[in-house]
């Protein structure tokens, strides 16, 4: 069985699944160590056949979410005030962005035409980002505001894209088709969709934006190899090159960044291919070579 599970400086918990479920991932954390993520009800964590309940773990309960009216949900952010988002499947088999608050679970909808969407973030607030279907059927970046859907548009050239994360201040990143079909990561900010560049090859994605701007995602750096990246003032960086010397990882991708400039990578080591694992890096003064130490 695999169990999600949350570590603090001191200890490891397992969190456990829901009732009736086998397995379970755990997605986000807020301040209040409040967990969010999905339950599975097989071994496997990947089945399509399987059935997934968002959970809400509150350290005292685990509580099941529920749906809306259809199989399965997922819930995929939490905020500093216990408003989680997600997505759900519908009695029809589509699937819509929720927000649950105040113990309830609530349809966010969808674009006019489409029968799809996601909410992949939500800020303190309450502003949700995520992707939906258009009317020809393509995905898009869209922000909810007040329960309004806004579609995002892609960068010049793309027909699709998705929003991943974004910040107090509204700033949101994802990744978009571009010219030529590559996929390259963006930020949005002042209602405009700004191309990050990339550390020489798609495709790239930003996974996370902290409320000092600093992004983190993962970019192409050769036709089979990829490398973690921070995008500050403007410059796209190789977190790679940024860490003590010597370190025997190499840094795949940047999952989140904290306001501290803390920021969680996934690591395989140099001399096993299959050998993974999650690494916090941590920022050390300037008056040091390298900016990141590895934990």
């Amino acid at each position: 069985m695999i169990h999600a599970a949350a570590w603090t400086s001191r200890s490891q918990q397992d969190i456990g699944t829901l009732a009736g479920f086998a397995s379970s991932i755990a997605a986000r954390a807020n301040g209040h160590g409040q967990i969010i993520g999905w339950s599975v009800s097989g071994k496997n964590l990947v089945d399509s056949r399987a059935t997934t309940h968002a959970y809400l773990s509150t350290g005292t309960q685990l509580l099941d979410l529920g749906t809306l009216g259809g199989r399965d949900s997922k819930a995929m952010d939490i905020n500093e005030s216990g408003q989680v988002v997600g997505v759900s499947s519908l009695p029809d088999e589509s699937r819509h962005a929720f927000l649950y608050r105040a113990g309830r679970l609530v349809d966010l909808g969808a674009l006019p035409g489409g029968a799809f969407s996601a909410a992949y973030a939500i800020n303190n607030y309450g502003l949700i980002t995520g992707a939906a279907e258009t009317p020809t059927h393509l995905v898009h970046a869209v922000i909810w505001r007040k329960h309004r859907i806004v579609d995002l548009g892609t960068l010049p050239g793309g027909r699709r894209s998705r929003a991943l994360a974004l910040n107090d201040r509204g700033d949101i990143v994802g990744y978009s088709e571009a010219e030529s079909v590559e996929t390259h990561a963006f930020l949005y900010s002042n209602n405009r969709m700004q191309d990050l560049g990339s550390l020489g090859f798609d495709p790239v994605r930003a996974n996370a934006i902290n409320n000092h701007g600093q992004i983190v995602g993962a970019s192409g750096v050769s036709q089979f190899a990829r490398h973690a990246f921070i995008w500050q003032n403007g410059t796209m960086q190789d977190l790679n090159k940024l860490v003590s010397p010597g370190l025997p990882w190499r840094l795949e991708e940047a999952f989140d960044i904290t306001d501290q400039g803390q920021i969680l990578c996934l690591g395989t080591r140099s001399a096993a291919a299959r050998d993974r694992h999650l690494i916090l890096l941590n920022p050390i003064p300037a008056s040091v070579a390298s900016t990141y130490n590895p934990q």
